[in-house]
């Protein structure tokens, strides 16, 4: 297997796997105020320092390994849904950040805000993540 693409799939799973601590870390936001607040911090600690460069590491290998001439089908589909997943993390940064300086602020009702706003967004997000992932897995299974 060649190391970009070895590169690629550490990228990705190392990812999946912030993701899945990150679902699990919001579960607790609406125990308490302060457990809100705490997981905003936390998660924007997360996304800077792990979620960020992994899914960053992942675009940039994913499109170097682009084959254009497969460009079609479920090749197509699995680069597509990459990209929805890479773009959808990227635009959770800003209510992540936002929601921190709201809990920094003692804002609950902005906390709850943008709480709201990074769940919809993971919704389109973590599906199209989990779809790339398949049609890797079984591109790969069929070559």
């Amino acid at each position: 297997m060649p190391l970009l693409l070895q590169l690629h799939l550490f990228a990705v799973a190392f990812w999946l796997g912030v993701v899945a601590v990150e679902f699990l870390l919001e579960q607790g936001r609406a125990t308490s105020r302060a457990q809100g607040f705490n997981v905003a911090r936390m998660h924007r600690r997360i996304d800077l320092f792990f979620e960020m460069p992994a899914f960053s590491l992942a675009l940039v290998t994913g499109l170097l390994l682009i084959e254009p001439a497969r460009f079609d089908g479920l090749y197509a589909l699995k680069v597509v849904a990459g990209l929805v997943a890479v773009a959808g993390n990227a635009l959770c940064l800003i209510p992540v950040l936002r929601r921190r300086s709201a809990a920094e602020a003692d804002d609950l009702g902005g906390v709850i805000r943008l709480s709201r706003q990074i769940d919809r967004i993971s919704l389109l997000a973590i599906p199209a993540g989990l779809l790339a992932l398949a049609c890797g897995v079984y591109l790969a299974l069929m070559r």
